[in-house]
């Protein structure tokens, strides 16, 4: 051993530092050396000076113990690997600052798992060092308002915060959080990750979205941010059970149904988002927006993850084994089946429910359950509360009256009643009420003139009628049913594109026309059932009065028996004979309100002799 001690004299590249003697030659050798005489200790803690006194730049945890504890305390953090870290912190020090109430209840609790003089140890020593933030958490909590650079603090990855999806409170989870400093003049910002739950139409899963904080000065209350926790609300535990019960009610309605909805709609696609008033039937099917749009459906993050699958496959494992024996002599209706469906099986069962038979005297209206030939396979496994709790609360369903794919609300849906408003409505919604399916009714101004877009919106209806067994009315459908003829080729094209799309048609179809006398004589032999609408009968045209007097109001009204029969002689149908009690009611609200016989016989007979001049010409 050498009996001399050599030091060395460092020197300041750039003279901004006094003069210094050391052990070692380079200032490498020296950090070196300090880190392998440090691989003892349970913590290295490292200081830098600045402004005027020592502060901690960072601080590194070796102690297995510790290193124990830690694992669990930031289990599932965001974006945090501690060996990639190499189990080093640096200020704010936000995963710890976010779990310090677990730490607390570890050093609280009796845990063999841990080393509890290890964890008081780690407690001791954080504590000093995290104390100004966790106290800033504790004052943002108790006033209600916050600091631009604390907004970290108060959205933890996990926390359930709420924010709003088109104008509508929901409940999401954060994922993440991310400081954007931004050059100046623009100003920094904070992005808050989130994920809720929606539906693609074949499972539940996570989708993502995010919300931007811009920087503001001062402090900024809490509930006024664009998201903020929960626990912030006056009533977290109302809202959290207001919440859950829509969730439920969004639970209910995967898959496919038929329902009256009363509220507003967003129209799809996003390019032409909209709010819109609905008021109406719809159904609410997720899988035929994807399907009939030509749309991938979202990959939504499944709802366990990797490990709580690989637990759950290794359980059912068990349980198919030690039943395997005892369910030998059983038929293949006894075998046990897992409930839950996996998330890559592309097989053809499916769990969607068959609806129930309707009740008789029940004014409820049950649907036939859709066809599943289009590959639909649904997994409608339960859902906990804490999935409930941050559902979206828009759902996808077609407008049945517009024809828009559209957003609505789960709770403005009611089960389906009869919304007759005028005849052909009740004799639409009977029929469809009768035969237990959806009606689609369309028109030619829904299709269009173009070949091209005719092409694609029947293509689409036929799809959707299709999926869901429902009927198709193309009401109005002179122009596609006429006789094609030499001199226009453009509706001769209309007639050929409808002809071919209907021809392979495996559904029910209702065509109505005016001009049946010239209908194309290729639907002539291809229509199953013509339905002729003859004239209403003595009889029958003396029950339409009555009925329509009678909801005018019998008290109003003054027709004597043998008025009535005149009346019913003249040649009107059902609509023309509800415009003429109208136009009686108008005229006798000047008169006290009383529909007299004489102005009653004097509008009909205008309208008969009206109409005999038209035919005539």
């Amino acid at each position: 051993m050498s009996p001399d001690t050599k030091l060395y004299k460092h020197r300041c590249a750039y003279a901004s530092c006094p003069e210094r003697w050391s052990k070692f030659p380079t200032n490498e050798e020296e950090h070196d050396h300090i880190e392998q005489n440090a691989l003892e200790d349970p913590i290295v803690h490292r200081h830098i000076f600045d402004d005027h006194k020592w502060q901690t730049e960072s601080f590194t945890i070796q102690s297995s113990a510790m290193r124990a504890a830690i694992s669990t305390v930031l289990d599932k953090y965001q974006d945090l690997d501690l060996d990639v870290e190499k189990w080093t912190f640096r200020p704010p020090f936000m995963p710890l600052v976010h779990r310090w109430d677990r730490l607390l209840s570890m050093c609280e609790a009796t845990d063999e798992e841990h080393e509890p003089e290890a964890v008081a140890q780690l407690l001791d020593f954080l504590t000093p060092i995290l104390a100004p933030k966790v106290d800033a958490l504790v004052k943002t909590r108790k006033s209600g308002n916050v600091m631009f650079d604390d907004l970290w603090q108060i959205f933890p990855p996990h926390e359930f915060v709420i924010t709003k999806f088109y104008g509508v409170e929901a409940v999401c989870r954060v994922t993440k959080y991310k400081l954007v400093k931004e050059p100046p003049p623009m100003p920094s910002y904070w992005e808050i990750h989130m994920e809720y739950l929606d539906w693609n139409g074949n499972r539940c899963g996570y989708a993502n979205t995010m919300i931007i904080i811009l920087e503001f000065t001062a402090y900024r209350r809490v509930t006024s941010l664009p998201a903020y926790p929960l626990s912030f609300h006056n009533s977290p535990s109302k809202i959290r059970e207001q919440m859950i019960q829509r969730g439920r009610k969004f639970e209910a309605l995967r898959g496919y149904h038929f329902q009256t909805c009363s509220g507003s709609k967003i129209l799809l696609p996003p390019g032409k988002s909209e709010e819109r008033p609905v008021s109406g039937r719809v159904i609410v099917d997720a899988h035929a927006y994807y399907m009939t749009n030509d749309i991938v459906k979202p990959d939504l993050a499944p709802l366990v993850d990797e490990d709580q699958v690989g637990q759950k496959k290794k359980s059912d494992e068990a349980k198919k084994s030690s039943k395997k024996e005892s369910k030998a002599h059983e038929c293949d209706w006894g075998c046990d089946i897992d409930p839950h469906v996996c998330e890559d099986d592309d097989s053809d069962d499916s769990d969607t429910p068959q609806e129930d038979t309707p009740v008789e005297g029940n004014a409820e209206m049950t649907v036939k359950a859709p066809n599943d030939a289009s590959g639909r396979s649904e997994n409608l496994e339960p859902l906990t509360d804490d999935m409930c709790l941050v559902a979206t609360p828009w759902l996808k369903g077609l407008d049945l009256k517009t024809k828009d794919w559209e957003k609505q609300l789960a709770w403005e849906f009611v089960e389906n009643k009869t919304l007759a408003n005028s005849f052909d409505d009740f004799i639409q919604d009977k029929v469809a009420e009768k035969a237990r399916v959806p009606l689609y009714s369309m028109s030619a101004g829904d299709l269009g003139t173009v070949p091209k877009e005719v092409e694609l919106a029947l293509e689409r209806a036929l799809t959707l009628c299709g999926l869901w067994n429902a009927m198709l009315l193309l009401d109005e459908a002179d122009v596609f049913l006429g006789a094609r003829t030499d001199s226009d080729l453009a509706r001769n094209e209309l007639v050929a594109v409808f002809l071919t799309k209907l021809e392979y048609y495996t559904g029910v179809c209702f065509l109505t026309t005016n001009r049946t006398a010239s209908i194309d004589t290729a639907f002539q032999s291809r229509v199953d059932l013509f339905l002729p609408y003859k004239d209403l009968t003595f009889e029958a045209r003396k029950k339409v009065w009555q009925n329509f007097i009678n909801r005018a109001g019998g008290t109003q009204v003054e027709i004597p028996d043998e008025e009535m029969n005149k009346l019913a002689e003249m040649k009107l149908n059902g609509r023309e004979i509800k415009n003429l009690i109208k136009s009686a009611h108008l005229l006798g609200l000047k008169s006290g309100g009383v529909i007299q016989a004489d102005r009653l016989m004097m509008l009909a007979q205008n309208r008969v002799a009206a109409l005999g001049e038209l035919k005539n010409n």
